[in-house]
């Protein structure tokens, strides 16, 4: 039998390769043994060359081995099983085509890889340009560009200390450099006043809520539910007339409540246009006690006081009820908020607010 040696001088047209190439080789040589005596003339000529990734992937008709043959395959030689081809343009997938939206970007420089955009506005900055579809990751109906929370839902955005990122996925919604797991007021700011380690939160009786939101210390003005300085009913107003004039009242609250979000206690802005007693009270009525699953009486979810020593702002902080505290997840509790401000000569404003309670 002739040696691989003596068979390419035969046909001198083989070339012989080795490593990889060994099985095609052979098969080439075997070839031209079979048939050298009979047509000496006949020649098996082997490619010039192969190409790295034909080596690698060596099944028949499918040089990159992405199981689509070479001739449906838009990328030949880049695996790209999908064949995925955004601009639909004879040019190749987009595993192959530098620019797949075809609008003379390449995609190394366009910031809608996919989305013709040749203006390649971008009003924002944000790098994606305006063209690009929305994206919403976390599914809250939120794009990406606006979401505080990307990877977590939080649809109503909610940021109580205004910085880069919502409550939800906040560790510390208050800014105040201590977590909400262990901060004694997670949605007030207060920092410790220790200038050096043990760093604690001021709570002046002990209770575990902290001075700043803990309505039974007086924390500013004067002792929560006690008349405001000036009087009582009957006193004097401007020019000596008695004071029949109830107090300008504003609030603020979160409409929107969780209960594991809150702490022990809603918390209320409120603005009072002069001294005055603020007394709140959140409410549910028998009906909506029933669909909570809370009995079926009038539930009072929340109470709280406080008092300001002339006009201005301040918060009043009304503690969860034990009642409250029994809502069950999944369960919702729809009820109103009532504050009251009331002056020193007994003049009173309400203001009613929705409130809806989660657990």
């Amino acid at each position: 039998m002739r040696t691989l040696a003596e068979a390419a001088s035969v046909a001198p047209g083989v070339r012989i390769i080795g490593g990889v190439h060994g099985l095609r080789a052979l098969t080439a040589v075997l070839a031209v043994l079979a048939v050298a005596g009979a047509a000496p003339a006949l020649v098996a000529v082997a490619p010039a060359s192969l190409s790295a990734v034909a080596l690698a992937h060596p099944e028949p008709n499918d040089v990159d081995g992405d199981s689509v043959l070479n001739e449906n395959d838009n990328c030949p030689t880049v695996q790209n099983g999908s064949q995925v081809n955004s601009d639909g343009a004879p040019d190749g997938g987009d595993a192959c085509d530098a620019d797949d939206d075809n609008d003379g970007i390449p995609d190394t420089g366009d910031n809608c890889r996919i989305d013709p955009n040749p203006d390649q506005i971008d009003t924002d900055g944000n790098g994606r340009g305006d063209a690009c579809p929305a994206v919403d990751v976390d599914l809250d109906g939120i794009d990406e560009d606006d979401d505080n929370c990307l990877t977590t839902p939080n649809p109503d955005q909610r940021n109580l200390d205004g910085d880069a990122q919502g409550d939800a996925c906040d560790r510390d919604d208050d800014n105040d450099r201590f977590d909400d797991t262990v901060d004694n007021c997670p949605t007030i700011y207060n920092p410790t006043t220790s200038a050096a380690p043990p760093f604690v939160q001021a709570d002046r009786d002990g209770d575990g809520i902290g001075s700043e939101c803990d309505a039974d210390e007086s924390i500013g003005g004067s002792t929560p539910g006690t008349a405001p300085p000036g009087g009582g009913a009957g006193v004097a107003g401007p020019g000596g007339a008695a004071d029949r004039k109830a107090p300008t009242l504003s609030v603020k609250v979160q409409r929107s409540q969780r209960l594991q979000d809150s702490g022990r206690a809603l918390v209320i802005r409120a603005i009072c246009s002069e001294a005055c007693n603020l007394d709140a009270v959140v409410a549910a009525e028998s009906k909506f006690a029933r669909r909570a699953g809370l009995g079926s009486a009038r539930v009072v979810a929340a109470r709280g006081s406080w008092s300001l020593a002339g006009p201005g702002r301040t918060y009043v902080f009304a503690r969860w009820t034990p009642k409250a505290r029994r809502l069950r997840a999944g369960r919702r509790l729809q009820a109103k908020l009532k504050l009251t401000a009331t002056d020193a000569a007994g003049n009173r404003r309400t203001v009613t607010k929705s409130i809806d309670l989660r657990r």
